[in-house]
């Protein structure tokens, strides 16, 4: 797997790391539990209960705030007083855990990173592509030899600020990158946001 890769000019305020894993940082961060749910934790004292949440925001300085991934995206948002992180799959999406994390911030100073994650995907026409439809409509899905690949980059970049910075890599493809669907893999990145 790559190597530690921080991520320049996201924001005056903030910095963003993509760790290799969890190693030598564990209590360092914080992270949430992440269920795939649309709950935002606020870290105001780092007592704070973090089952069943997919996203966190502090104003404290002295906390960084952290995601694991292996194919979900993880968003970070920064606003020069607050920062925040979330843990988007298609559920978190759905239920509109993006939209909720861009209410905590002041839009006309928000920066907002998108860590890699898997661009496209293929879904059966159950539950899963009930729920992306009711949302973005059929904007986010194609065909390719009778299936249904849902676009999960378009549906993300629709909800987030024009100016928003991505790291184009797509976990799927990348094998220096963990993912599960790929290699069902334990491995995870770990996506980390902090005040400078």
């Amino acid at each position: 797997m790559e190597q530690n890769k921080n991520i320049p000019n996201f924001s005056e305020n903030a910095v963003i790391t993509i760790y290799a894993s969890l190693k030598d940082i564990e209590n360092e961060i914080i992270l949430p539990t992440q269920v795939h749910g649309n709950n935002i934790i606020e870290i105001i004292t780092g007592g704070e209960k973090l089952a069943s949440c997919d996203a966190l925001i502090t104003q404290n300085r002295k906390f960084s705030l952290g995601i694991k991934t292996a194919d979900c995206a993880t968003v970070c948002f920064t606003d020069g007083k607050k920062i925040g992180i979330a843990h988007i799959g298609w559920r978190g999406l759905c239920l509109s855990l993006i939209e909720k994390m861009l209410t905590h911030f002041d839009f006309q100073n928000l920066n907002v990173f998108v860590g890699p994650f898997m661009h496209s995907f293929e879904i059966k026409k159950d539950f899963c592509f009930t729920q992306i439809q009711e949302k973005f409509g059929d904007k986010c899905f194609i065909e390719k030899k009778d299936k249904i690949i849902f676009l999960f980059k378009d549906a993300i970049m629709s909800l987030l600020p024009q100016n928003t910075q991505i790291d184009d890599r797509d976990t799927f493809e990348d094998s220096s990158l963990p993912s599960f669907r790929r290699d069902k893999t334990k491995e995870r990145l770990v996506t980390v946001i902090s005040f400078k």
